[in-house]
């Protein structure tokens, strides 16, 4: 994901649907993991720990992603 990131700040790709059609996926899943890129610090580490609750998963995660990391907190541990 990190070279996603490289391809737009370089301007070797212009938009996340560009990075899509150049790495052959669709262009929601490339929308779905930018957004992990907006996760809080310890919601990361949880997630790299395994240590979230076992009924969420990463897409539960990517899919519009409070913005406010407190909200975030509250969405995954009440």
């Amino acid at each position: 994901m990190h070279s996603w990131l490289r391809m737009l700040e370089s301007g070797d790709a212009k938009s996340l649907r560009e990075i899509a059609a150049l790495e052959g996926v669709d262009n929601s899943y490339v929308s779905r993991m930018v957004n992990l890129t907006t996760l809080a610090p310890d919601i990361v580490d949880a997630i790299l720990l395994n240590e979230l609750p076992d009924h969420l998963t990463l897409f539960d995660l990517a899919v519009d992603p409070p913005a406010l990391w407190e909200e975030q907190r509250t969405r995954i541990w009440g």
